[in-house]
């Protein structure tokens, strides 16, 4: 169950000390404007994921006042440093304004357990507070009464969007919004930074990269990523097939190491190797391991994060490459895969199985498979008895440890498309 925490800008992000405080200038903002989405029905739903504030402690943020008059009476500091703010009213405000304009969001912030609306999302978006500035006045303090307030402020948000198409950041934009409110209401304070928030929110709502990326709804943002001039078709004049005995397959089959993990690649050329996005991440190069121990360095030339697999090229020439077979395989077709699960000192490990169907998700083709991997097979092959590679392994279900015989590979023609390997 997620953990709402009600957002109280007097009681809980500010601390009050001092007298007679010093104002905080707020920054009038545009309203810009914003027209209803296009064709909503077909659009991305949307889910507010989070607001995050990250100010320094004890960063002087305003004033807060007291009296008719609203006479300075102390500064408004910062308490909370970085602060998670998962709120009701905040994802209530953001998926109000979405509506008004005909965005298509999900979540419901009513859900005491777990949503079951939010895996349709495609969209989460999330915001950072950079600068927060605000005054506060409270008419009737001089009676004790500190509930009713009313006031002034600004925020300036930088927003990420992250696609779950894409698995990845797509879009990173900065709005701001301010809100004066000249008559006093019961938490009158909260209301002020609320507002602030609505116009930060609506002014991302005009904006036209966002606007562009909800609109593509079933569809992936981000393109295939190539690196200018290391790009080249594929070239077997150095390097031998693979034959269909499986003794000869851990030859053409690599283990990859980028980041702090590892996973498994495969040779499809002299100097190609296949592998995914999500074992190759957003590095530029990448450490592959043969299976005789040899290490070697390779540029990452080409990436696709939607379709998750990516290509590497070495300088060196390898022996041996598998070839590939683009038609989809017959349900019952035995396979067998290999690769490096759990620990790099398991490589080339050979587990067999059949296709159990083919899927569809995102309206992306996937091979089912009772074929046995774990963590570390992500992006080796999966080959037919003929040795041609017919998929690429990229995830499987796990619960409390345990592999459900339920995996899944792209299919290689998907791979060589979206890379535009010739």
């Amino acid at each position: 169950m997620k953990n709402y925490i009600k957002f109280v800008l007097v009681l809980t992000l500010i601390t009050l000390s001092g007298c007679m405080g010093t104002s905080a200038i707020i920054k009038p903002v545009e309203d810009l404007k914003v027209d209803n989405l296009k064709n909503s029905e077909t659009s991305k739903p949307i889910q507010f994921q989070k607001i995050v504030v990250k100010l320094k402690r004890g960063e002087h943020i305003g004033a807060w006042k007291a009296g008719f008059l609203c006479v300075p009476n102390g500064d408004l500091n910062w308490k909370g440093g970085k602060l998670n703010i998962d709120s009701d009213e905040f994802t209530e405000t953001f998926k109000e304004e979405l509506e008004k304009y005909s965005f298509k969001t999900v979540g419901d912030t009513n859900a005491l357990f777990e949503d079951p609306s939010t895996w349709k999302s495609e969209i989460l978006v999330a915001g950072l507070v950079k600068e927060l500035k605000a005054n506060i006045c409270y008419p009737m303090a001089g009676f004790g009464n500190f509930n009713n307030s009313k006031g002034e402020a600004f925020l300036k948000v930088d927003w990420q969007i992250y696609s779950k198409l894409d698995r990845s950041v797509v879009h990173n934009v900065s709005t701001e919004g301010s809100f004066t409110s000249t008559s006093a209401s019961d938490n009158g304070g909260d209301t002020v930074v609320l507002n602030a928030f609505s116009q930060a929110t609506r002014n991302l709502l005009a904006d036209d990269k966002f606007r562009e990326v909800v609109s593509r709804g079933g569809q992936s943002v981000k393109e295939t990523e190539i690196k200018k001039g290391d790009y080249s078709s594929i070239s077997t004049k150095k390097s031998k097939p693979m034959g269909n005995s499986p003794k000869e397959w851990s030859s053409a089959v690599v283990t990859v190491f980028a980041g702090g993990g590892h996973g498994s690649g495969f040779v499809i050329s002299d100097n190609l190797i296949l592998t995914n996005h999500h074992v190759a991440g957003n590095a530029n190069s990448a450490t592959v391991k043969l299976d005789n121990g040899i290490e070697i360095i390779g540029k990452v030339i080409a990436s696709n994060s939607a379709r998750d697999v990516a290509l590497i090229k070495v300088d060196a020439s390898m022996p041996k490459y598998f070839k590939t077979k683009k038609e989809l395989p017959s349900v019952g077709t035995e396979v067998y895969v290999v690769g490096s699960p759990l620990d790099e000192s398991l490589s080339s490990t050979l587990t067999k199985g059949i296709v159990s169907a083919i899927r569809e998700e995102n309206k992306l083709k996937l091979i089912q498979s009772d074929v046995n991997v774990r963590p570390g097979n992500s992006g080796g092959p999966m080959i037919n008895k003929d040795g041609e590679v017919i998929g690429i392994t990229v995830s499987g279900i796990v619960i409390n440890g345990q592999s459900q015989g339920l995996n899944f590979f792209i299919p290689i023609s998907d791979a060589f498309k979206v890379l535009k390997i010739d």
